[in-house]
């Protein structure tokens, strides 16, 4: 496997995992009604890359009028393989640093004020136990999935990325 971080960390991807996360599994055209902002070839083609690197797997595959349709999920056994303390630090900086290049990009562009474009950076340490932590990430899951609209006229992407990060107790 290459690089997971030149894999994951590209916004058309993300979006592909994301919706993944939500849906469990989807078939491929329906992944591109809901990604209808981003062209069908290109949907396609990231979805390729995803099954090539084991990050997705076809769970079925059927005949609808004369081409085979995938119904693809995300391959929990081998995104948690990836899941170790040797990745953490490199998973983390390649997450950071695609949040960055976001922002670049998008100021490169755009000079309006961000708070007037509804973008902030914000952080807050919770005391909480690992069971109130278990509960306030099952609301934040749940909080997701409620506003997790389809796409329209009067909605554009809001990307709001969460991090957990280790406190220094010192």
């Amino acid at each position: 496997m290459k690089d997971i971080n030149n894999i994951i960390f590209n916004p058309v991807r993300m979006r592909i995992i994301q919706r993944l996360s939500t849906e469990k599994s989807i078939t491929t055209n329906d992944l591109c009604k809901f990604m209808n902002d981003v062209p069908r070839t290109t949907i396609y083609r990231h979805v390729k890359i995803l099954l090539n690197n084991d990050i997705l797997s076809v769970v079925s595959e059927k005949k609808v009028r004369g081409s085979v349709e995938r119904t693809i999920a995300l391959n929990i056994n081998a995104i948690r393989d990836l899941n170790t303390a040797e990745n953490a630090v490199k998973n983390a900086f390649g997450f950071l640093m695609s949040i960055y290049e976001k922002f670049k990009n998008y100021f490169s562009a755009h000079k309006e004020n961000m708070s007037k474009q509804k973008l902030f950076l914000s952080n807050i340490v919770l005391m909480m136990s690992d069971e109130e932590f278990d509960s306030f990430l099952a609301e934040m899951t749940a909080l997701s999935k409620k506003y997790n609209f389809k796409i329209s006229e009067n909605r554009k992407p809001r990307d709001i990325s969460i991090i957990s990060s280790p406190v220094d107790e010192a």
